[in-house]
């Protein structure tokens, strides 16, 4: 008996052993799997990081190159501090990515760095690129070129910025994917562990039927080492049991950590992109200014062309002057002086001059009279640049306030604005305004989209002939807490794909244009709790641009309101 126990001993302690060290192996490849997901982890999370950097710093260069163009040294020095310092923290991270050494920034990474050549390679890339946006990014703003638009240089820097992005989201997307394959592989490891045990357990289970209990069944000796054995399987299967719940318990210890690291970042997260929201509602404004600017000067210079063309006609009619003929006229009556009345009576020259002289007064109050009406045009030029001026004033004395506007009179002022524009294109206009008491409302804001909708309707009309170019504005009470302005043209016209396009960032259909004006546009209708949409049946029949806002009549109170 002893001796077939010694041969069935074996057998179980083979099983055994080869039981935990499937269990063995099977948990460290749980570890060393796990492990190298959380390095993807951190490595994922440092590309992100990456990536916002590429984004904060083409804005710096964006806003850096706004100042620049208006002359605002405070901001441009403010937001090219702002990219070198996005410079140096870009060239910390991903050199840390690279060589795992992470403990000059916020966390440490893995200390043997990025190990997948398509990453590397990606993240390899990804540096180039960004030099490549670096240097483009210092020629933009050395260039003197300090325009938004047609600017070679800030082409070169935005298609490298955009390659940048892409490098960026490249990475990024690699180690996600590592991640999740090596998920995929730490689940699949998972499930099979438990089936590998239970099988494992059942080959033991029938060995120990088979071999021990079917042959002994009628002995008691037998039958108590059977039970025996089982004891013993499952005193090993409890202790089994008990470490796997305390690893679970360690697993679900881990995961809340990470739930409430996730949460964190969400928090942290929604508040860049309120700071984000903020910064763009402020770059709307300033771009909003800087169109009220450009329409102006737009203006003014049209109104100093039509000064200039008559100051030339008023100078060339002056030198036009006959005078020689009176010169003449005087020097002939000084030689007869002594006889001018013989002269006069007797000599043929004599009896002509009172018909020379009525011809030539003549001639000279024509010649008064049209220089007359010159000088009066000159001074309805110089009237009118002067309003254009005391206009662009009153718009600019400040900003972010709430106050009583008549929407009437502020449309009106744009319309003058643009007036000599619309004029000088041959624009007709036609308004249907209702009546409306005074609004609280920005009125930076509201005459900023306003001015922007009538310069592109302006622009729109350029391809139709003239005499058939027609702008209307409408005002109108939709609903009752409601009020909306409809700018219409009959112009060129938008194609049905790009309606969902035109207020984007960047997007324009003039090759002069910076695709900001709308976009900008929108952001301010936004910030005054009002919306900014577009109608048109496609190419050749017009659009029309509708700002709706809340209809908050003025109640009386004197005095402006912060917004």
């Amino acid at each position: 008996m002893a001796h077939k126990l010694r041969q069935l001993l074996w057998p179980l302690l083979g099983m055994l052993a080869l039981s935990i060290a499937l269990q063995a192996a099977s948990l460290v490849a749980v570890v060393e799997i796990d492990a190298r997901v959380n390095r993807n982890r951190q490595y994922a999370a440092a590309a992100t990081n990456l990536f916002d950097i590429v984004g904060q710093f083409e804005n710096a260069t964006y806003l850096a190159l706004v100042g620049l163009a208006a002359s605002d040294w405070e901001m441009l020095l403010r937001q090219r501090a702002a990219a070198q310092a996005l410079t140096e923290r870009f060239t910390t991270l991903s050199g840390a990515m690279l060589r795992g050494d992470g403990q000059e920034i916020l966390w440490e990474l893995p200390p043997e760095g990025i190990q997948e050549p398509e990453a590397l390679g990606a993240l390899t890339a990804l540096m180039r690129s960004w030099d490549k946006a670096n240097v483009a990014h210092v020629r933009v703003l050395r260039s003197e070129n300090h325009s938004l638009k047609n600017n070679p240089e800030l082409e070169e820097f935005r298609a490298a910025s955009q390659g940048l992005s892409e490098a960026a989201r490249d990475v990024s997307v690699l180690l996600q994917n590592h991640t999740r394959e090596e998920l995929r592989l730490l689940g699949l490891i998972q499930r099979v562990i438990p089936v590998g045990a239970f099988l494992l357990t059942l080959l033991l289970f029938g060995f120990v039927i088979q071999r021990i209990f079917l042959p002994f069944v009628a002995s008691t000796e037998e039958l108590e080492q059977s039970e025996t054995a089982l004891r013993g399987a499952r005193d090993e299967l409890e202790r089994r049991v008990a470490e796997r719940t305390e690893e679970l318990a360690r697993a679900n210890e881990a995961l809340r950590h990470a739930h409430d690291g996730l949460e964190l970042r969400v928090k942290e997260r929604t508040q860049e992109l309120k700071d984000t929201q903020r910064r763009a509602v402020e770059l709307a404004r300033q771009a909003g200014m800087a169109e009220l600017a450009t329409n102006v000067l737009h203006n003014v210079g049209n109104v100093l062309n039509s000064i200039n063309t008559s100051a030339t006609i008023l100078g060339e009619r002056l030198r036009a002057l006959r005078l020689p003929p009176l010169l003449k006229l005087a020097g002939l009556l000084e030689e007869h002086r002594a006889d001018l009345g013989t002269f006069v009576t007797g000599d043929e020259r004599g009896r002509r001059l009172p018909e020379f002289l009525g011809k030539l007064g003549e001639n000279l109050a024509s010649e008064r009279d049209e220089m007359l009406a010159m000088t009066e045009s000159l001074h309805r030029h110089v009237d009118h640049i002067r309003t254009i001026v005391e206009l662009q004033q009153s718009y600019a004395v400040s900003s972010s306030l709430v106050e009583a506007v008549s929407l009437e009179e502020l449309i009106e002022d744009a319309l003058r604005i643009n007036g000599a524009a619309l004029g000088r294109h041959g624009v007709s206009l036609e308004r249907h305004i209702a009546p409306l008491p005074r609004l609280m409302v920005d009125k930076h804001k509201l005459l900023q989209i306003i001015l922007n909708l009538i310069s592109n309707a302006k622009y729109a009309l350029n391809g139709n002939p003239p005499g058939e170019r027609r702008l209307t504005v409408k005002v109108e009470r939709p609903a009752e807490e409601r009020v909306s302005v409809h700018v219409s043209d009959n112009g060129m016209g938008i194609a049905p794909e790009l309606l969902t396009k035109i207020f984007q960032h960047g997007f324009t259909t003039r090759k002069e244009g910076h695709g900001f004006g709308l976009h900008s546009c929108a952001i301010a209708a936004r910030s005054l709790e009002g919306s900014l949409v577009v109608h048109s049946e496609g190419p050749g029949k017009g659009a029309t641009f509708t700002l709706e806002l809340p209809f908050r009549p003025d109640t009386g109170t004197p005095g402006l309101v912060s917004a």
